[in-house]
């Protein structure tokens, strides 16, 4: 099959690799149409400790269901997949935490080939059907607005009076959509002034970074890690800024990628006194549930084709990789299937 790779010779597209095969309880997916993100940019670069196949997001047909799941109603029906892969052995498993499973796998990020092909073999319990109502170039984004609404569940906005998400990438912008939704007075805090026209859209407030003051009144400071190109607020000068942003017993909602990413600096050793001191709560935020993604597509609450900024073929190969990286793009969708 066709295969989007990188390892130590570095990213390339080959048209002999290996289809999967499948375990007893995994089914075999042919993938329609896969997303291409900041993500993947920093797994080609080596950021992200990941060789083989890349690509962590999917829509594609099951085709094949191994022998455990034969009686799974999944079978030539068209799904995205949740990229956390989970042992099911562990002790976090056995409590229910399997999304922090302790051999956790990520789809083309930790251990696992990706999306970026014709076919891939996923445990099935990580599959999730898609909806005939759905467009499946915009079912591509269902985890990316699972993350979103994971956020609004960590952190509840509604009763808030100063709400500030910060960052301009499509996990921000995401996550500013979903927030405005709760509380009207919910701004994107940005760097990339040519990217406000899409809250303007929304009618979401929004500032340039260099505007607002560092005033400690925001009640909720959302910050989206992102290995974005170019201008970026990820890191050590974004905790900075959301801390001085933050009033007395303020939330500090730090929303990460799914693997560690060399690059963004997240320590809090210099902060850590005003921390104590104006007891401020901060929260972890990674992985949310795709079937609320895929509900909130469905439901319209989110607004994707906008973020869709460049649409390729996977048989573009690494062309598509060099202009996936450039700064104007927001994501681009890959049409796999051939």
């Amino acid at each position: 099959m066709r295969a989007l790779v990188t390892d130590q010779d570095g990213p390339r597209l080959v048209g002999d690799y290996a289809v999967p095969e499948i375990g007893l309880t995994d089914a075999l997916v042919r993938i329609e149409h896969a997303g291409l993100s900041p993500l993947e940019m920093a797994a080609v670069s080596g950021r992200i400790d990941h060789d083989g196949v890349i690509g962590h997001e999917l829509v594609g047909i099951v085709e094949k269901l191994g022998e455990r799941a034969a009686k799974s109603p999944l079978l030539g029906k068209r799904v995205v997949a949740s990229p956390d892969v989970a042992c099911g052995t562990c002790d976090l498993c056995k409590k229910g935490l399997s999304v922090h499973c302790r051999n956790r796998r990520v789809i083309g990020l930790r251990q696992l080939d990706g999306t970026l092909a014709d076919y891939i073999a996923l445990p099935v319990r990580n599959l999730m059907e898609v909806s005939s109502k759905i467009d499946p170039e915009q079912a591509v984004f269902a985890h990316a607005v699972a993350d979103a609404l994971h956020v609004a569940h960590l952190a509840p906005v509604e009763k808030q009076t100063y709400v500030t998400v910060l960052g301009d990438g499509a996990q921000a912008i995401l996550a500013a959509q979903v927030l405005a939704k709760r509380n009207a007075s919910v701004r994107l805090v940005g760097a990339r002034e040519e990217r406000f026209g899409l809250c303007e859209r929304w009618q979401i407030r929004h500032r340039h970074i260099s505007e607002p003051g560092l005033r400690a009144d925001q009640d909720v400071v959302v910050v989206s890690l992102e290995p974005e190109p170019g201008p970026n607020l990820a890191g050590a000068d974004a905790v900075r800024t959301a801390l001085g942003m933050l009033r007395p017993r303020g939330s500090l909602v730090l929303q990460g990628p799914p693997v560690h990413v060399d690059g963004l600096d997240l320590s809090l050793s210099d902060h850590l006194e005003r921390v104590i001191r104006d007891e401020m709560r901060i929260l972890g935020a990674r992985s949310g549930r795709i079937g609320e993604g895929l509900d909130a597509i469905h439901s319209g609450l989110v607004d994707l084709l906008p973020l869709i900024t460049r649409r390729a073929n996977l048989n573009d190969g690494v062309g598509m990789l060099r202009v996936a990286g450039e700064p104007n793009q927001i994501r681009m969708v890959v049409e796999v299937a051939a």
